[in-house]
């Protein structure tokens, strides 16, 4: 099991903010545009590659992100690409780190060449939904070493942006859920989520405080989440021991085969078991393959769990994919936005 400790943004935003008249991003999702002088990108290729290439495995191996690097004189020509990156050193040659040099202001500079930063990352310069990051130090060793030393900082800030435009679009399809049911658990149990119209309840049971919503569509994939609160005054039994047996007893119950001869278990590989934020709260992300017991099939699976003081309650929320047949990293992506649309009672009446 794979442990990654809390992450601290490093951010310094260095332009004024977006205005509403941009237009819509561009290019896809998992492209990463590269602008970097030869010397740079001969020398950091490696790293670059490792950092925002780094594999997801769902369990087959998946790339997070594809670098392609385009010469300087087409950076007009991508000014709306949703991912891009400039990297230079400070003393480097060519119109890249020529650039780099004119667009930090003098105290940035001096934090750069002190080496207290090296990344700075702004969103929506040109369109909305877009990240910008440079990268810069005083040397190429210098920016190698950074990069190596905060690759899982320089990766979430990527990653979290695909999960902030997956957000976005379930907010875009408002209309479609299914708001009677969104209304009906927030009265019943004190919290919501998105219910997408495709998504039908398979299990609802207050008294185990147990809530299971699935999506079926196709018929060659489906799509699980589900929702378990434990009220409690004692949030010190929150731990990461306490989360993994709690997903497994709960998995154990409900998610089981039709003919009740194999149940869903955390698999025992590719396990990463985070502290985070999650929605201002602290939390235990895991990220992991669940699989059946007769190991006759599996996926991949996102749960958060957390304490809320003010329901005082201790809750576990989970996102799951079958999908053998098919690459399952955007879907994956998907059940973890609707996760993320979780609020509770109290919540939802400070948002009115």
């Amino acid at each position: 099991m794979k442990h990654i400790g809390l992450f601290l943004p490093i951010a310094i935003i260095l332009f004024a903010g977006c205005e509403p008249t941009k237009p819509l991003v561009t290019g896809e999702d998992e492209e990463i545009i590269v602008f970097a002088d030869d010397a740079t990108w001969n020398a950091l290729e490696p790293t670059l590659r490792a950092v925002f290439e780094d594999t997801v495995y769902t369990p087959q191996p998946e790339r997070w992100f594809d670098l392609r690097r385009m010469p300087v004189e087409q950076f007009d020509n991508y000014e709306t690409h949703k991912n891009r990156i400039i990297i230079a050193p400070t003393d480097g040659e060519g119109p890249v780190a020529e650039y780099v040099r004119s667009a930090l202001s003098p105290e940035v500079k001096t934090m750069v060449n002190e080496g207290k930063e090296f990344v700075i990352v702004k969103y929506d310069t040109r369109a909305r939904g877009q990240l910008l990051m440079f990268l810069t130090a005083p040397s190429l060793p210098a920016l190698d070493a950074s990069m190596q030393a905060r690759a899982v900082g320089l990766l979430y800030y990527f990653r979290n942006m695909l999960l902030k435009r997956e957000l976005a679009g379930l907010e875009a399809a408002r209309r479609y859920h299914k708001t009677d049911i969104e209304q009906r658990i927030l009265k019943q149990y004190g919290w919501t989520m998105y219910v997408q119209h495709d998504y039908l309840v398979a299990i609802d049971s207050a008294e185990a405080r147990f809530f299971w919503m699935r999506r079926a569509t196709p018929t060659d994939m489906e799509r699980w989440i589900f929702v378990h609160w434990i009220p409690t005054d004692d949030p010190s039994i929150l731990t990461d021991r306490f989360v993994l047996a709690l997903r497994d007893s709960l998995t154990r119950r409900f998610l089981r085969t039709v003919d009740d001869a194999a149940h869903v278990e955390i698999a025992p590989y590719y396990l990463e078991v985070q502290q985070t934020d999650f929605l201002g709260r602290f939390a235990y992300e895991v990220r992991g393959n669940w699989r059946f017991s007769d190991r006759s099939g599996g996926g991949p699976f996102v749960s958060y769990a957390f304490y809320d003081t003010a329901t005082k309650r201790i809750s576990l929320i989970d996102g799951s994919i079958f999908a053998p047949r098919v690459e399952k990293k955007k879907l994956i992506l998907q059940v973890d936005g609707i996760l993320h649309t979780f609020r509770t009672e109290p919540q939802t009446i400070a948002q009115q």
